[in-house]
């Protein structure tokens, strides 16, 4: 468990799975959503790309979750109206006493 400051809450947001022409892809149209308390959402960066002719923002956020989260590499986070790719693995955190193990998730988006 997390310490009390850590009392943000996200949506985890798992594509279903589909058969098309043969093959299994994700389908986002209607994703499986599971809610998670006890977090801590951390800013974690931010970039601008421009390359004359189109302008883009990266914004990042490094999530912390409870231990044993059911959060799986590609995945989506929903938090405060934005969705978030995970970026990467989740990653276990096992602290020495217990008292701060967590999950953790480098989070991105794109827009522009």
């Amino acid at each position: 468990m997390l310490p009390s400051w850590a009392n943000d809450t996200v949506i985890r947001l798992r594509a279903t799975i589909i058969t098309q022409r043969g093959s299994e892809i994700p389908d986002w149209t209607n994703p499986n959503r599971l809610t998670i308390t006890g977090c801590s959402m951390q800013p974690a960066g931010t970039s601008l790309t421009q390359d004359g002719r189109v302008q883009g923002t990266t914004d990042g956020y490094t999530c912390f979750l409870p231990p044993g989260a059911d959060v799986l590499a590609g995945d989506r986070i929903e938090y405060d109206g934005n969705v978030y790719t995970i970026n990467g693995e989740p990653r276990t955190w096992q602290s020495p006493t217990g008292r701060v193990s967590n999950t953790q998730l480098q989070l991105e988006r794109w827009y522009g």
